[in-house]
């Protein structure tokens, strides 16, 4: 039986069993494969998601960044307030007892406290739910609207609350009910023993819908919220008021003074310097106006005398020389009253620069150049009144400049170049081919770099002395090709070639700069002047005078197939280049400057110099007419239909500009403005007029310039400006010039004041007590008709001399150099933090912690370079250097005039005579004991070390949850 079933089984079919398999394999495969790919695209989803919270998240957060930087701006401003009404209260000298502080400091701190605290709460801006809302709303620079901005952050006030509590704990309250604000007080609350204000249930949200190619995958609603309480607390503290030794000297409430500038960070991706400098500041550029430094009783620094690679001016730390932020991960952060850079303020290769006052909001910042430059994304942010002689260029690609609050003075307007170069030239250590610019003193605004963003709206006024200028004069180094480099001594005959430096960035030509009819520029803009018609034969020449070479270039015939309208186009063509042609010829050509750069021939069209009846330009004159050629439509599209000649909307190149109201605007050119289309349009000179002279006076009443002009009230105040102004104008020709030249003068008087001793008061001769003129400062020739100057066109020189340093006035250096000095001494106790140091030296130093709490407390005065080593974390006190202060790593330099005077009282009482000396005519030339009887230390927190951080915080942070 068995047996038979056997063979049964043996002869069974198995046909089509391997199909079956095959199918069997092959679904399981089809759903493996299904699940793998459902698996990924979730992941991607997610993913997506993620990345779309996280960008939500980011803009979220700052947002919230920039309410507390804001509502921090206004802490500081009112405490800096109580601080100053409380001193004027508590601090009276009594030359009987010599004694200055009529209640003592617990007293001082118990109204200083009150002042703070009644002061924030009656603040316009913070004193109801309604005014906090609108506040917090201007500080958002992304601010949601629905229809220009819906991609914005939004401020829920649904549960937002302004809340008091007194010091027994009880509360008033303000928030919105049904959108009206609405007070509750718990029984019993104090209205004058307010302790902590809280901003609670501050919510901030953004929504943003996308829309992707697969619904299913790309597209949603990503919305993110923070929602945080921000709590204001009474200063814990105590403050010293004790005073008598700060001498109200205005120099030890400088935290910097670098005569070859301050240089932050370094262009490298793996390194990251985040300074910060609570104090004013000096900064001077390396390479002009040094020509002090020839004379050994006026030398500041040996930095020239030793054998250099590289050129100064030849590298972008050299020509941006002054305050140089370098590399994408390097930030500086100014809270300073006052800034002097007689150089440029420069963010480079992506640096990030940050300023504002730190007794108020508002900066006072004087300086030669604003620049953002190199690599991609540099950033300035100021709250500041800007003085600026010379230009505000915005270079790199995504650059940002953005002014908060303040005003702009750009007033400078004679195109000569102020500045000397003698040292430098005459011992060959200048870049070679390097001379004064025709345009360096000629104040304008200039928007090179593609998607950059100028957001000037905050300003209370906008003054543009100047016209900007297509610079030939100087190149990049890397586009000189080598066929077209000075190599040979017979090379450097020829005029076309260029002389490249070793390790240069810049090389330098024998060009000349190239002017245009707008104060404020944008780089496409010169299209308009650039033109490659053909050249007339034999029509090239050159100015002796000038160096100005020019062409005749043959009229093109096919421009008028870019016109649409041929009713029109005839009379639009010759109001544009009609004026440039030869009135006597009926040839069409028109004249150009030709401009050789490595090796290339461009040809600008030549425009002569002079102005209409109505002060405006035949530069902007033409720039006008072509704006409004463009600006013409038929059906819709522009009349000028070649894309290149279409500035207005220039396909790569993108730009972002905003600007004050035009009656807050006043400029010497024509002013590049934007439509909200993003295309650009034209504002004429002539409709821009605000007065000039009224919005300076204006910000000469804020509370830092009241400060430099001696705090004696609103009307001594004034006739103390109005006697500098008479002054300055005692410039030949001044007099006669219009208001806006005049106040430009007079600016530019105050400038070399700050320049030479930190004041925009006019020198006082210490012996003598007599007045010195900012002009006979800088050697300018008293004569019958006034001040006057000359140029010497051989020498490439001027018969004045702005090469002056505050730091003649202060420091002996003499003393220094030529006995090679060499001083370190230190008193106090590290391990209780209390160590400060006294560090002089001819040469360049490095300086290393002096307390364990990695901070160095002192005064550093040197020859060379400054530079602190990574165990130093902070820094108080004063540093003062010929040449440069250099930071690489993340600290802060906070000035302390209170403690200054009070350690250099120290050191004039010290037994050894090397701390002592610092106190002597040798080394600090003003420096005048004030001594107090009994203790000179310092007890107290120090005011210029109290930062909104200590008071203001966030508490119960939450992300998502309402």
């Amino acid at each position: 039986m068995i047996k038979r079933l056997k063979n049964k089984l043996k002869h069974t079919d198995d046909r089509g069993s391997s199909f079956v398999l095959v199918i069997i394999a092959t679904t399981f495969m089809c759903i493996l494969s299904a699940a793998l790919l459902m698996g990924a695209f979730m992941t991607y989803k997610l993913k997506y998601y993620k990345l779309n919270s996280l960008n939500n998240f980011y803009e979220v957060e700052t947002a919230l960044d920039e309410i507390y930087a804001g509502v921090g701006a206004a802490t500081n401003e009112h405490l800096y307030s109580a601080y100053t009404t409380t001193a004027e209260l508590v601090v009276v000298y009594d030359p009987a007892t010599k004694e200055y502080t009529t209640i003592d400091n617990d007293e001082a701190n118990d109204l200083f406290k009150k002042l703070f605290m009644t002061g924030f709460i009656a603040d316009v801006n913070y004193k109801n739910i309604k005014s906090v809302t609108d506040t917090f709303q201007s500080f958002i620079s992304n601010e949601y609207d629905a229809t220009a901005n819906p991609d914005g952050i939004k401020l829920d006030t649904t549960n937002l609350k302004l809340v008091y509590t007194d010091e027994a704990g009880k509360t008033s309250t303000q928030k919105f009910l049904s959108g009206k604000p609405r007070t509750e007080k718990e029984s019993g609350f104090q209205n004058d023993k307010v302790r902590t204000v809280t901003f609670k249930n501050v919510c901030l949200k953004r929504t943003v819908e996308l829309t992707g190619s697969d619904a299913a995958t790309t597209s949603g609603v990503y919305e993110q919220s923070i929602t945080t309480d921000i709590v204001l607390s009474e200063p814990e503290y105590n403050v010293s008021f004790d005073t008598s030794s700060t001498a109200n000297n205005s120099f030890y409430e400088y935290a910097v003074l670098a005569d070859m500038g301050v240089e932050v960070g370094e262009d490298d991706d793996t390194k990251a310097t985040d300074l910060q400098i609570k104090g004013n500041i000096y900064a001077a550029s390396d390479y002009y106006n040094k020509d002090y430094n020839d004379v050994s009783s006026t030398k500041v620094t040996g930095k020239y005398d030793r054998t250099s690679t590289t050129k100064w001016g030849s590298t972008s730390e050299s020509a941006y020389s002054g305050i140089f932020v370098n590399g994408k991960n390097s930030k500086l952060t100014m809270n300073s009253d006052v800034i002097i850079c007689p150089g440029s303020v420069a963010a480079y290769n992506g640096g990030q620069i940050s300023l504002s006052g730190r007794s108020g909001t508002v900066s006072e910042l004087w300086t030669d150049n604003i620049v953002i430059g190199g690599k991609a994304s540099g950033s300035i942010k100021a709250s500041a009144n800007a003085y600026v002689f010379d230009d505000t260029e915005l270079n790199a690609e995504k650059a940002s400049l953005k002014f908060t609050q303040g005003n702009y003075f750009g007033y400078s307007y004679n195109a000569q170049d102020t500045r000397s170069l003698n040292y430098l030239r005459k011992y060959g250590w200048l870049a070679t081919g390097y001379k004064l610019r025709s345009h360096f003193s000629d104040s304008a605004i200039i928007v090179n770099g593609k998607d950059s963003t100028l957001d000037l709206e905050k300003l209370n006024s906008l003054y543009i002395a100047g016209k900007s200028y297509i610079e030939f004069s100087k190149i990049a180094a890397s586009s000189v090709a080598e066929e077209n480099k000075v190599k040979t001594a017979e090379d450097e005959k020829d005029p076309n070639k260029i002389k490249v430096d070793d390790n240069a960035e810049y090389a330098f030509t024998n060009l000349t700069d190239y002017s245009t009819g707008q104060s404020l520029d944008v780089k496409t803009n010169q299209l308009m002047f650039l033109t490659q018609w053909a050249v007339i034969e034999g029509s090239e020449k050159t100015d002796q005078d000038t160096g100005i070479t020019t062409v005749e270039l043959r009229f093109p015939k096919t421009l008028s197939t870019d016109v649409a309208d041929a009713t029109d186009k005839n009379a639009k063509i010759e109001a544009l280049y009609g004026a440039l042609r030869d009135p006597d010829s009926d040839d069409l050509k028109v004249s150009a400057i030709k401009q050789t750069v490595s090796g290339h021939d461009y040809y600008y069209l030549y425009i002569e110099p002079g102005e209409d009846s109505n002060g405006i330009s035949n530069a902007e004159k033409f720039v006008e007419t072509y704006y409004d050629l463009l600006g013409d439509e038929h059906d819709g599209e522009y009349y000028t239909s070649t894309l290149n000649y279409n500035v207005r909307n220039y396909e790569n190149f993108k730009v972002k500009l905003v600007l004050p109201t035009q009656d807050k605007i006043n400029a010497s050119g024509a002013v590049t403005a934007q439509n909200k289309d993003d295309s650009l349009f034209l504002r004429k000179s002539t409709d821009t007029t605000m007065d000039v002279s009224k919005s300076f006076e204006s910000a000469s009443t804020s509370k830092v310039f009241s400060g430099i002009l001696g705090n004696k009230g609103t009307d001594e105040n004034k006739k103390t400006l109005n006697d500098l102004k008479a002054d300055a104008l005692k410039l030949s020709g001044s007099g006669t010039a219009s208001e806006e030249e005049q106040t430009s003068t007079f600016l530019s008087y105050m400038y070399i004041n700050m320049k030479d001793h930190l004041s925009v008061l006019n020198k006082v001769d210490d012996a003598t007590k007599l007045t010195q003129n900012a002009w006979d400062i800088v050697k300018y020739t008293s004569s019958s008709v006034g001040y006057i100057s000359s140029y010497d066109k051989d020498k490439d020189t001027y018969s004045y001399d702005y090469s002056v340093t505050p730091l003649n006035n202060y420091v002996n250096y003499n003393y220094i150099l030529s006995n090679n000095l060499t001083i370190d001494k230190t008193m106090g106790v590290a391990a209780d933090n209390s160590a400060k140091s006294v560090i002089i030296n001819s040469g360049d130093v490095v300086v290393g912690a002096n307390n364990n709490d990695s901070s160095f407390q002192g005064i550093i005065i040197a020859g060379g370079d400054v530079r602190f080593d990574n165990s130093v974390k902070s820094f108080r006190g004063m540093i003062i250097t010929g040449a440069k202060l250099i930071i690489d790593h993340n600290m802060t330099i906070s000035s302390d005039a209170a403690f200054v005077a009070n350690f250099l009282e120290q050191c004039s009482e010290s037994s050894d005579e090397n701390t002592k000396l610092i106190t002597t005519n040798n080394i600090l030339k003003k420096y005048d004991s004030t001594k107090k009887e009994g203790n000179t230390e310092v007890t107290g927190v120090s005011i210029s070390d109290i930062s909104y951080e200590d008071i203001l915080e966030f508490q119960n942070w939450k992300r998502n949850v309402e």
